[in-house]
């Protein structure tokens, strides 16, 4: 299936990038991150996904999506500011400004909501048209005025406030991102069963309960209450590293209400009665992922809670450093 990644529409943050080689300096070797700099990662990533499945962006069967993406190395300069960027109409006089991002270079130096960007660096943002696309010619011509700034020369910006025309100098920052190679649904599917098996010395393994279930088997959302008799950690974080052998869970479900029928049921889970243990074996270099399973056939044994199980449906190979 096609994928197209689309956020705002009708918005521009405008950043620029310079791609470079990604390479450690000195020729040293590339370093890890810290294990709290990954788990935020996984968490953020995570959180980009939920949310575009949700707005549909990833189509009626995101099960299906199958994606790699691979970026470059770059240098990201960022003026943090967000404009409307529309049309040509509603730039014609300018760029009008929506919002800055906290500590950004245009938060440091003023920028409001509303304020209205006339020009930069002496070149005219007013009456530039659009491009092939039908956005405004005036944030393609701000972005790249922003791509090409140096942190030793600020940004000239004249800025209309209330009929008062303002002179501003933004320092531009800049910030190094590493390279990139993501792979998502299937191709990380097809990427981690193809992976080599975890040596002897890979001791630590991963358990998840990351939303991909099926939802053709009836398979939902669960949430670990607790690890091995403990509370795993924050409370919205979905994947957890744990030393390789077997663990024991403690595992609510999330199931939607909706195919639960009526009656007794939203107040039985509100009580937090419908959790369930579950045992599960994590072998080293491996992430096991845990789903609640739906029962149709017993929907409404409510009592028993047999209308769903706690279950391990699927064994990723995955490198746990």
């Amino acid at each position: 299936m096609k994928f197209r990644m689309s956020f705002f529409p009708a918005l521009l943050l405008l950043t620029g990038a310079a791609h470079a080689t990604a390479q450690p300096a000195g020729g040293l070797a590339a370093r890890e991150p810290s294990a709290a700099a990954e788990q935020r990662l996984r968490q953020d990533i995570q959180l980009v996904l939920s949310r575009l499945a949700a707005s549909g962006a990833l189509g009626q069967h995101p099960e299906e999506l199958s994606l790699s993406l691979e970026e470059p190395g770059r240098r990201v300069t960022d003026l943090g500011v967000l404009v409307d960027s529309t049309s040509a109409e509603r730039a014609r006089d300018g760029l009008r400004v929506l919002g800055t991002t906290p500590g950004s270079a245009a938060d440091q130096v003023g920028l409001h909501p509303g304020d209205v960007i006339v020009a930069v660096n002496g070149a005219s943002l007013r009456q530039l048209g659009s491009d092939a696309d039908g956005h405004a010619l005036a944030a393609t011509t701000l972005k790249a005025s922003v791509a090409s700034a140096s942190e030793a020369e600020p940004l000239h910006l004249d800025v209309l406030r209330d009929g008062k025309l303002l002179a501003m100098n933004a320092q531009v920052q800049s910030v190094f991102v590493p390279a990139m190679r993501i792979e998502i649904g299937a191709a990380a599917t097809v990427a981690t069963t193809a992976a080599p098996a975890a040596s002897s010395a890979d001791a630590c393994g991963r358990i998840s309960t990351f939303d991909v279930a099926p939802r053709s088997d009836q398979q939902y959302h669960a949430r670990i209450l607790l690890l091995d008799g403990l509370t795993p950690g924050v409370h919205a974080h979905e994947t957890y590293r744990v030393s390789a052998g077997q663990h024991k869970l403690l595992v609510a479900e999330d199931i939607p209400t909706r195919f639960m029928g009526a009656g007794e049921f939203p107040t039985v889970r509100a009580r937090g009665t419908t959790s369930k243990e579950l045992i599960v074996d994590v072998a080293a270099g491996t992430t096991v992922m845990v789903a609640a399973q739906f029962h149709q056939n017993k929907a409404t044994d409510y009592a028993n809670t047999g209308y769903w199980d706690p279950v391990a449906w699927r064994i990723i190979q995955e490198s746990c450093p």
